[in-house]
């Protein structure tokens, strides 16, 4: 099975450094410009399928790729971010410094080994697992089909990892990879 695995595109908060996580916010202005130009990108791919985290920003994205694609469109909450618990709506600044700078390391590993559960958040191996659930379900399906993975940096890049990637998926840009569940 095809998978395509990109990104919701930008948000007021990107610009104002504040970590996101799964506090539910919309595109910006900016952000639908982008995802204009992504669509364009991904249309000569023959996606029949796109399956988006529900979250906002994400299913906005999705919403306007399908514009043009006409796919059929899922949401899917297991494609979610990551949850940072406590620490969303701060910047990486305010979060370290109102917990320390021991917070620095944990913010910077965008797929290895972080762990967010002592802020009410999420741990790596739980967003992973989370991903590669609904990789499986859908790999279940039709084995010619081309699925697009619309989610989260931390998400994806968790995902790439797992699956044996470089874990490098940038805002604009798509990577495809084969899957077999087997």
């Amino acid at each position: 099975m095809k998978f395509i695995l990109t990104l919701h595109t930008s948000t007021d908060w990107d610009s104002t450094g504040r970590i996101k996580g799964q506090t539910d916010i919309s595109l910006s202005l900016q952000g639908k410009a982008e995802a204009e130009k992504l669509t364009k990108l991904l249309s000569g791919l023959g996606i029949n399928l796109i399956v988006s985290s529900d979250l906002k920003r994400a299913s906005e994205t999705a919403e306007i790729i399908n514009a043009l694609l006409r796919a059929p469109l899922r949401f899917e909450s297991r494609l979610r971010e990551c949850s940072f618990g406590s620490l969303e709506g701060l910047t990486k600044q305010q979060a370290i410094e109102k917990y320390g700078s021991s917070l620095t390391q944990i913010l910077e590993d965008q797929y290895h080994a972080y762990d967010f559960r002592a802020f009410g958040g999420e741990h790596r191996e739980g967003v992973l697992a989370r991903h590669i659930e609904v990789l499986k379900e859908l790999a279940d399906g039709k084995p010619d089909n081309v699925i697009l993975l619309l989610g989260h940096y931390r998400g994806m890049c968790t995902l790439l990892a797992g699956l044996g990637h470089l874990p490098d998926l940038k805002r604009g840009e798509y990577r495809i990879i084969e899957y077999n569940s087997c």
